[in-house]
């Protein structure tokens, strides 16, 4: 599986692509080699543009806008998808931080604070017990803080915390991670029988650029491989039963 994801990225697809041609071009088949030359390098070109990394990133963000936290309604729990970015471990969120306030678990504990729920569960074998630690540091009480932290992907994200808000009498959520990845795991998170209102984060990860930017850049490049693993896990999902 990780082999598969990690053809799903723009640079790999390319690698390919050149190895292909090259094979070609030992054979002397000169043709076929240039077009699958000209066509990895114009590709790759065209994945690290910042009009490409958006365009891509506004077609899974489209019904999912950025809104303040206080104008969400209220849920039974927040819950906070790990992956992305964390703000460091102590800093002060109530300061001029805006990159930590922007973060998944930022955004979670402005909902918290906002009255927008009363529990706040974090997801995630890679970064659940970090976000935790990091959630009691702001002063969440520990009595209002679940932590699931053996989930490795969206899908067991999806079950393992369903189980867990289940188990509290809890079925109403506000579903916090990134935008790009809100439509697959907002799908994930229904089909475990929750009701999801969609709470999408700004991920600092991920900076905007000016819309029609073709020079191309390495944070674009990216962001339009994940773009496209979503695209990908989405359509995957919905195959297994799993959206």
């Amino acid at each position: 599986m990780d082999l598969l994801e990690h053809l799903l990225y723009p640079i790999y697809q390319t690698a390919i692509l050149a190895a292909a041609g090259l094979g070609f071009l030992c054979r002397r088949r000169y043709r076929p080699a240039l077009v699958l030359l000209a066509f990895g390098a114009c590709w790759l070109w065209l994945c690290a543009t910042p009009g490409m990394a958006m365009c891509l990133r506004d077609r899974l963000e489209h019904h999912y806008p950025q809104r303040d936290a206080s104008t969400y309604a209220k849920a039974d729990a927040i819950v906070i998808l790990g992956g992305g970015a964390l703000p460091p471990s102590g800093s002060d969120w109530d300061a001029d931080d805006a990159y930590s306030l922007a973060t998944r678990i930022g955004f979670g504990l402005q909902l918290f604070r906002d009255a927008r729920a009363g529990v706040i569960l974090v997801s995630g074998n890679d970064q659940a017990q970090r976000m935790a630690r990091r959630l009691l540091q702001q002063g969440v009480p520990a009595s209002a803080l679940q932590t699931e932290c053996v989930s490795r992907n969206t899908h067991e994200n999806a079950e393992f915390s369903a189980a867990m808000l289940k188990r509290a009498g809890l079925s109403r959520i506000l579903l916090v991670t990134s935008g790009f990845h809100m439509p697959r795991a907002a799908a994930a998170f229904v089909k475990q029988g929750l009701e999801v209102i969609p709470a999408p984060a700004y991920d600092p990860t991920y900076p905007s650029w000016q819309a029609h930017s073709w020079w191309p850049r390495r944070s674009a490049l990216h962001l339009s491989g994940h773009c496209l693993r979503e695209f990908a896990g989405l359509w995957w999902y919905r195959l297994r039963g799993w959206a």
